[in-house]
């Protein structure tokens, strides 16, 4: 099962999130950027996403560039959502440290199978590159 992080500062998107999810991951909520960050440094996550426009502690953009600086968090998609206007600038939200966009306004059920799409886009390049990394060699050395 995914073990997958959400940062998001609207209670709304809770339980409809939840439930749609609810089966293939587990699922940690929090409102709170800093609980967040601490939550992402102290688990293994599969995936995090953030609200992009949280009126909390901390923005998404701070928030998301927190994690990516973590050492366990290089290879984890995190998923920048409830972008708004600032979706139209792909290469500024990439530039701090999102993997994926996920535009408004949020459709739960679209929602949740974009994320089981990354997923898989992840658990598929992460076994293409342990397999490659098992091999010593794809093609044998041919001496002359």
């Amino acid at each position: 099962m995914f073990k997958i992080l959400m940062i998001e500062d609207q209670p709304s998107y809770y339980a409809d999130i939840s439930t749609t999810m609810k089966g293939f991951c587990q699922l940690h909520i929090t409102s709170s950027a800093a609980i967040g960050l601490n939550l992402a440094t102290a688990n293994n996550y599969d995936l995090i996403m953030i609200d992009v426009n949280m009126h909390t502690d901390t923005s998404g953009l701070d928030t998301v560039q927190s994690i990516t600086r973590g050492d366990n968090n290089g290879t984890i998609p995190i998923v920048a959502f409830s972008v708004g206007k600032i979706a139209a600038d792909k290469d500024y939200l990439f530039s701090h440290g999102f993997t994926h966009i996920i535009s408004e306004p949020l459709n739960v059920r679209n929602f949740a199978q974009q994320i089981k799409f990354i997923l898989s886009s992840q658990l598929n390049a992460n076994y293409f590159t342990q397999f490659l990394s098992d091999k010593k060699e794809l093609v044998p050395k041919v001496l002359y």
